[in-house]
């Protein structure tokens, strides 16, 4: 090899544009070299198809054709020139010194060779990943040529640092493929992430609607129960306060027309004592139901941290509730509550107890409960937690309605109205509001105990 090829040769191995895929500059610069090189005025590069039925012209060097040219235009086929392609499938180097009589070569000598003035041919294979993908084709004018071992090693150097080119032009292409795509994709992880928020606030704001919906449900039963309840002393107070009227109207009578006796006036004066009495004993307890009823619907319908002790929001709570239980013909028992001080949130407590006694009257005793079907609740604690346990002997858990009683909108009584939101929101309060935990111990006919347990002090509303 010439000091010249060398020189060439080592100029383009450093160059950084074959490394960075620069095919164009690549093609031109090789071609160019080509022609230096072996002294020769015309150097063509052509890739091949897909196929192997095909090459196309991508960069032509001609001193005598107004120099080099991007993309000629020029492609053969294997139709045309079969015996060219039989050889080019062979993928090694096409040697043709005279290449008008050349075997692989013969088939351009009309039309091709004599029109430009082509008598020796030098085609070296460009190879990517070990196959070959395209030819680069020295043409020498003028006298035939014996091409030399020294001019095929350099001529198969070129195409060479072409294959490097090509696979660097390759790996670039897959790098800016590959950033297109976690672009395109960070898009789409954004829009999704978008969509979901939108989702998660959707359902904040249907959970919230929902937990109000079952309160005033929960509220709608218990008014129910308070106007039935208040209107037997109701009821008492007007029938006590008419009847003392009465009395009272006889006894004018009777003073105005001298009838009036020590005996009648002090009998009646006991009659009157009487019916006072018992207006007054019935207007306290409608006033106590009434008071229960207000301090349970005011902390389940504007819930706020407060500072109570555990037995009196229990006992409101319990109050309030006999009414509606009486009428289904179930009793509630609280026991006795040692002095537990809270801080958190009254109204979510008096909910979840709301629910759960509720829930063990519809779903533990059913349409027709047995004679004396009892709820029992019981409570404790200390300064660091506190406990609710509510408990009945009904109907009972199969441990597969167990490992669903928390999911939204199961419920076992649809038929009977159950919406399957009740404990649910429950375990809602429980543990989002209240900061607690919930736990259920229950098997078929052997009844249901619900514990919840919080801390005494609730934590700080979106603490992590």
């Amino acid at each position: 090899m010439t000091d010249t090829a060398e020189r060439l040769l080592l100029a383009l191995t450093q160059a950084s544009y074959i490394d960075d895929g620069e095919l164009a500059l690549t093609a031109r610069s090789l071609c160019n070299a080509a022609a230096q090189g072996l002294g020769i005025d015309r150097c063509g590069l052509w890739m091949r198809a897909g196929d192997g039925q095909s090459i196309r012209c991508i960069h032509l060097f001609d001193s005598h054709d107004g120099g080099h040219r991007d993309l000629p235009e020029i492609a053969l086929t294997a139709d045309q020139y079969p015996r060219y392609f039989a050889a080019l499938a062979r993928e090694r180097s096409i040697v043709a010194s005279d290449a008008a009589q050349h075997p692989d070569t013969a088939e351009f000598a009309i039309g091709y060779l004599d029109v430009l003035g082509i008598s020796s041919m030098l085609d070296c294979p460009i190879r990517q990943h070990g196959r070959m993908v395209g030819i680069v084709c020295a043409e020498n004018r003028g006298p035939a040529r014996h091409w030399t071992p020294e001019e095929v090693a350099f001529l198969s150097s070129l195409s060479d640092l072409f294959g490097r080119a090509l696979t660097a032009a390759e790996r670039r292409d897959y790098r800016d493929r590959l950033e297109a795509l976690n672009a395109s994709l960070e898009e789409r992880v954004a829009e999704r992430t978008a969509e979901l928020r939108a989702a998660l606030e959707y359902l904040e704001q249907a959970k919230s609607h929902l937990v109000e919906r079952e309160k005033l449900a929960a509220l709608g039963q218990l008014v129910a129960g308070i106007a039935h309840e208040i209107n037997t002393p109701v009821g008492v107070i007007v029938t006590a306060v008419s009847h003392s009227a009465e009395v009272l109207a006889e006894m004018r009578r009777a003073h105005a027309s001298g009838e009036l006796t020590r005996t009648k006036f002090n009998a009646d004066l006991d009659e009157l004592a009487e019916g006072l009495h018992m207006a007054q004993r019935n207007a306290e307890r409608a006033a106590s139901l009434v008071e229960s009823f207000k301090r349970t619907s005011a902390d389940q319908t504007h819930d706020v941290r407060a500072q109570f002790l555990l037995g009196g929001v229990l006992t409101d709570v319990v109050a309030t509730l006999t009414p509606m239980l009486r009428r289904r013909r179930v009793v509630a028992r609280l026991g006795a509550v040692p002095v537990v001080a809270c801080d958190t949130y009254a109204g979510s407590l008096a909910q979840v107890v709301t629910n759960l006694v509720v829930n063990a009257c519809t779903h533990g005793y059913g349409e027709n409960p047995p004679e004396n079907a009892t709820i029992e609740i019981e409570a404790g604690g200390d300064a660091l937690t506190a406990w609710v346990c509510v408990r009945d002997t009904g109907a009972g858990m199969s441990h597969d309605v167990r490992q669903k009683a928390f999911e939204p909108f199961f419920t076992t009584a649809r038929a009977h109205g159950g919406t399957g939101l009740g404990l649910s929101i429950v375990r809602t309060l429980v543990e989002q509001t209240l900061g607690g935990e919930i736990h259920i111990d229950s098997s078929p006919a052997m009844g249901c105990a619900v514990t919840v347990r919080f801390p005494s002090k609730a934590p700080v509303q979106g603490a992590g």
